[in-house]
């Protein structure tokens, strides 16, 4: 029967609340609150006395060398000061000598990603020229284009599918994978058929034209990456050039821009 016994519903042992006229005061305050309030108001209090007593027994004339290197804020707080090791000049030198070989080397990996971007024929095609030579100024006036190039008026300006007549009215070939092949005037024209709305591969114009555009600010980017790459550069190689002393002078311009001029010397 014991190990019923906690089974048993007990009766509830509630804290008593604070009186209504005290209400404002807030919580009434239990002996659990109360020690721990008290605990931490007599820890401050010692700590006070300590600091009373070395503030009395203080030496003004007092000097260690760790006060060389610490100092107090504003708050009173006694800090340090980081440790920083002094370098000499060759040494600072030298390293702004790897910084700036680490920039030459990004700012030639951005050239060629620049140059292989330009390179891509399917994004920046040139609008290209089809000079034709006639005889004489009648020949210019009287000149068909569709009539020369033996063409539809639609395909005139596709110059990288420009289908013949022949090829339209189905005088050559159909192979496998929706080519046309055959021999017009002795010249083969394997060329896919592109049609009004896509290219060979199935893109509509709008997404290759937004292809393109990602593409165009992919490069754009590169290419102030690599101005920025190029700017810093400069900067370090001058601020080495003004490390290595010698006699220079001064210079401002009109513009505020401050520049050096070295004095020649002889070189042995």
């Amino acid at each position: 029967m014991a190990g019923f016994v906690h089974d048993i519903q007990k009766k509830q042992h509630r804290e008593r609340a604070q009186p209504q006229k005290r209400k404002r005061l807030g919580f009434l305050e239990k002996k659990k609150d109360y020690r721990l309030r008290a605990q931490d108001y007599h820890k401050k209090q010692a700590q006070l006395k300590i600091l009373k007593q070395k503030a009395k027994n203080y030496n003004e004339d007092e000097y260690y060398h760790a006060m060389t290197t610490k100092k107090t804020d504003s708050r009173g707080i006694l800090i340090s000061e980081k440790d920083t090791e002094i370098l000499s000049n060759d040494e600072i030198l030298l390293l702004k000598t790897q910084d700036t070989g680490y920039l030459n080397t990004m700012a030639q990996r951005e050239a060629k990603k620049i140059a292989k971007e330009l390179n891509d024929s399917s994004t920046f095609k040139s609008a290209g020229q089809h000079t034709v030579f006639v005889e004489s100024r009648q020949e210019m006036d009287d000149f068909d284009a569709v009539k020369y190039f033996d063409t539809d008026p639609s395909l005139l300006y596709k110059r990288e599918n420009r289908l013949r007549v022949r090829q339209l009215n189905g005088r050559v070939d159909e192979t496998v994978g929706g080519t046309v092949g055959g021999t017009v005037d002795g010249i083969v024209d394997d060329s896919p058929i592109v049609g009004e709305s896509g290219d060979a591969e199935g893109y509509s114009k709008e997404e290759r034209d937004l292809n393109k555009i990602k593409k165009l600010n992919s490069l754009q980017q590169r290419i102030q990456r690599q101005k920025k790459l190029r700017h810093l550069n400069s900067r370090l190689e001058f601020q080495k050039e003004l490390m290595k002393g010698g006699n220079r002078k001064k210079i401002e311009t009109k513009e505020g821009v401050t520049t050096f001029k070295w004095k020649n010397q002889r070189k042995r």
